[in-house]
């Protein structure tokens, strides 16, 4: 979202999403974790129980008024 003074000339988007699958072991698993550790520490990377992989299902305006909410893009 980008914010403005005015609620309505505020411009974004809101993404509706479809889970297509949550992996709670398996190659992509290890490789999220790994690279966390990277960056948070080991800890942190253990903490990761899942990961989730959605596809955008819709994208909508923020507040849906007739206004051009493509320009939002």
């Amino acid at each position: 979202m980008e914010p403005s003074a005015d609620f309505m000339d505020r411009k974004g988007i809101r993404v509706y999403l479809k889970t297509q699958n949550i992996p709670t072991i398996g190659p992509v698993l290890d490789t999220y974790q790994a690279e966390m550790a990277k960056i948070a520490g080991e800890l942190a990377a253990k903490m990761i129980y899942a990961t989730v992989n959605f596809s955008v299902t819709e994208v909508r305006p923020l507040v849906d008024t007739g206004q051009e909410w493509e320009k939002s893009l």
